[in-house]
């Protein structure tokens, strides 16, 4: 008996890895009653990764579902769950994903910080894919404001050799790649060769401010997520898991997500420990001289204004 659970459990396991295809409903609301409803016209791809440990990473295309998903942790023999709040400026996010017989089920609320009310809700269920799904690239991106810095040389030849591509110095660090299963993958090494950030990712910008963007590809549609990582080695962001990455400046990146019921994406301000400084932004830009152009929307009315490194939001002067 404990035998045929131990392999009906492994078999489950091995099962969660790999494809999904889901559809979504979305509900937007409106002072508190629903305003309008949709169905997703067409199908969502949801790559599910195993992590070393125990726990299961889900990712979202074409775009991402909140700030990435919860990860997905074993409740019982056939079932897997996780779940998750976010809390902003204007909004808190819940988030729920539950897998059962080979089916997945994924909630998220958006809800109104200030009144309780509900924004939105999205509820998504699928199966495991069988075929491949065509299914397009993700538009997402790794942005850096670098246009004032020049260049630095490119890694000494000694060094060099060993890899099959290289980039100049920037902040200290040189990008290399080396060549795995026929695809490039990319790292940092400082001026003595020293391997600081492992060859691991498939796209990197230069380094800016102690930071980079470092992207990885997901799925047969080799679509793409993004994380940040740090000149001194770790990966900032836990997991590589939002739709876009802008590197700012003097150590501050905005990581991108999409929410249900809104155009575009919204951005947080994050550090280089990864503190999120401010939350659910519209846009930010660049920092220069201790501040960065940033909005946000409350309710109707977009705020603009300029965001400090202590997370101040000084709105413009009307």
């Amino acid at each position: 008996m404990i035998g045929t659970a131990t392999e009906s459990q492994r078999k489950v396991a091995d099962n969660l890895s790999g494809e999904w295809r889901v559809k979504c409903d979305v509900k937007i609301h409106k002072n508190g009653g629903l305003d309008r409803s949709s169905q997703d016209q067409n199908e969502s791809l949801v790559v599910i990764e195993s992590d070393p440990d125990g726990s299961y990473e889900l990712h979202r295309f074409p775009v991402g579902f909140g700030e990435g998903f919860p990860r997905l942790r074993r409740v019982s023999a056939n079932q897997y769950a996780g779940d998750d709040t976010v809390r902003g400026i204007t909004t808190t996010v819940l988030q729920t994903v539950e897998l059962d017989d080979h089916r997945i089920t994924i909630r998220q609320s958006v809800i109104d910080a200030r009144s309780k009310q509900p924004q939105a809700d999205i509820a998504c269920t699928g199966t495991r894919l069988q075929s491949p799904l065509r299914f397009p690239a993700t538009k997402s991106a790794g942005e850096i404001c670098q246009s004032a810095i020049q260049p630095g040389p490119l890694p000494d030849r000694k060094f060099s050799g060993r890899y099959k591509a290289v980039r100049p110095f920037a902040d200290g660090l040189a990008a290399v790649a080396i060549s795995r299963n026929g695809n490039l993958k990319w790292g940092f090494i400082d001026e003595t060769g020293r391997i600081v950030i492992p060859m691991r990712y498939d796209v990197v910008t230069s380094l800016y401010g102690g930071l980079a963007a470092a992207g990885k590809f997901y799925g047969r549609g080799q679509n793409l997520k993004w994380a940040v990582v740090e000149k001194l080695g770790p990966q900032v962001t836990a997991h590589v898991n939002y739709d876009a990455v802008k590197i700012l400046g003097e150590g501050f990146a905005a990581v991108g997500y999409a929410i249900s019921g809104r155009k575009g994406l919204q951005w947080n301000l994050i550090n280089r420990e990864n503190t999120t400084i401010l939350h659910g932004f519209d846009d930010f830009g660049c920092f220069v001289d201790g501040r960065a152009r940033a909005s946000y929307t409350d309710g109707i009315v977009v705020r603009k204004g300029y965001v400090n490194r202590v997370g101040d939001f000084l709105a413009d002067e009307k």
